[in-house]
C-alpha cells in the first residue's frame, strides 16, 4: 500500500539491522518534538525483514578473503526499494546517504544541501561494511562523520539526522541560531566564539567585561577575534579554506 503524505513533510527512512539504536533518539529533544508536530516522519526499515534466509541472515563472508563479515546487497536493496515505493509524492525528490567510514566528511554544506530533499534514505553499515554494489545501484552518497571507525552506521545516522534536521524549515525554535553556530552561517567554516550566561563570576572566573557593556560593535569584534583564535588553535586547516576572512 502506497503511503500518501503531505508534500511539505520531510520523510527520513533509515535502513538498519539494529532498529533499537534509535528508540531513545526518536523520543527526545528537537527530533522528538518535530515528530510530534508532524514536521518530519522517521521510519526504521530492517533489512532482515527482506532476507530470503530462514534465519533472517543479512551478512556473509567477503569474496577475495578478509576478516569479518559483510552486509549482503540484496536485503538492503529490497529495503531500499520498499522505501522508494512506499510513498507517493507529486515531486519524488529523494536522496540516499550511506553511512561509511570511507565516505565524504559530513559538514554544514552537505547537511544544508541534503535538507532540501523531501525524502532522505539513510543506509547503515555493520560488521565490515556493505557490498560495494549498494552505492553503485542506489546512487547513494557515502558519508562519514569523522576520521575514525565505529562498529556500525547507526550512531553516524543519528549524527547525520541531527545535522541535516537543523536546516529543515520550522525545526529550530529560533532559525537565527544557524547564523552564529560553528562551521556554518555568517561565520563560515570556523568555530564558534566562547559564550557565557549567569552568574557573572563563577569560581573566580568572570564573564569578560566587553560582553556586559552593551556595545554591539565591540562585542562582534571580540567574538570574531575569539572565533578565529579558537579555530587556529583547534582546527587551523579551516582558516585556509576561509582565507581567515569573515564577511
Amino acid at each position: 500500500m502506497i503511503h500518501q503524505i503531505d508534500e511539505n513533510k520531510k520523510v527520513i527512512d533509515v535502513i538498519s539491522i539494529m532498529p533499537e539504536y534509535f528508540e531513545s533518539f526518536l523520543k527526545t529533544g528537537l527530533i522528538g518534538r518535530a515528530l510530534k508536530t508532524g514536521l518530519i516522519e522517521i521510519n526504521i526499515i530492517n533489512p532482515r525483514d527482506f532476507s530470503k534466509d530462514k534465519h533472517k541472515r543479512v551478512d556473509d563472508k567477503i569474496y577475495g578473503g578478509g576478516a569479518g563479515q559483510l552486509l549482503m546487497a540484496e536485503p538492503i536493496l529490497k529495503a531500499y526499494e520498499y522505501s522508494l515505493t512506499n510513498y507517493a509524492y507529486k515531486n519524488k525528490k529523494h536522496i540516499t546517504a550511506i553511512m561509511s567510514a570511507s565516505g565524504k566528511l559530513l559538514d554544514s554544506s552537505i547537511a544544508e544541501d541534503m535538507s532540501g530533499y523531501n525524502h532522505i534514505i539513510i543506509i547503515c553499515g555493520r560488521y565490515e561494511g556493505i557490498d560495494a554494489r549498494v552505492p553503485d545501484i542506489t546512487g547513494g552518497i557515502e558519508i562519514s562523520i569523522g576520521n575514525y571507525i565505529l562498529s556500525g552506521g547507526e550512531i553516524a545516522a543519528v549524527v547525520f539526522i541531527e545535522t541535516v534536521g537543523r536546516y529543515f524549515k520550522g525545526f529550530l525554535g529560533n532559525p537565527n541560531s544557524l547564523k552564529e553556530e560553528s562551521l556554518s552561517g555568517d561565520f563560515g567554516k570556523i568555530l564558534e566564539y566562547p559564550q557565557y550566561t549567569k552568574p557573572k563570576v563563577l569560581k573566580g572566573k568572570p564573564v569578560p567585561d566587553i560582553l556586559l557593556g552593551g556595545n554591539h560593535k565591540l562585542i562582534n569584534e571580540w567574538r570574531t577575534e575569539k572565533a578565529l583564535k579558537k579555530t587556529a588553535e583547534n582546527r587551523g586547516g579551516l582558516l585556509n579554506e576561509n582565507s581567515g576572512k569573515i564577511e
